[in-house]
């Protein structure tokens, strides 16, 4: 869920969410996140916003986009999220 009144820009706040969802342990290595479509139609925001937050979390190595497969959480992902949080 987000916070749309927040001063956080939506792309942010959504990397802080997947961030805690792994660190969390509730995504763990190789786990796929949602597609962006899926993602944009879950939380009503445009596509290009979850595109802007996946590609966010892969230059920090959290996640890798795998052609076929989706976006996926990298082996080093939670150790990164554990360090982030």
């Amino acid at each position: 869920s987000l916070n749309m009144d927040s001063p956080i820009a939506v792309y942010v706040q959504i990397e802080n969410q997947v961030q805690f969802a792994i660190a969390s342990g509730r995504l763990k290595p190789g786990d796929t996140l949602p597609s962006v479509r899926e993602m944009s139609v879950n939380l009503e925001v445009n596509p290009n916003t979850v595109t802007k937050a996946y590609r966010d979390l892969e230059i920090m190595g959290i996640v890798e986009t795998r052609r076929g497969v989706g976006v996926t959480v990298t082996a080093k992902g939670p150790k990164l999220c554990a360090a982030a949080t």
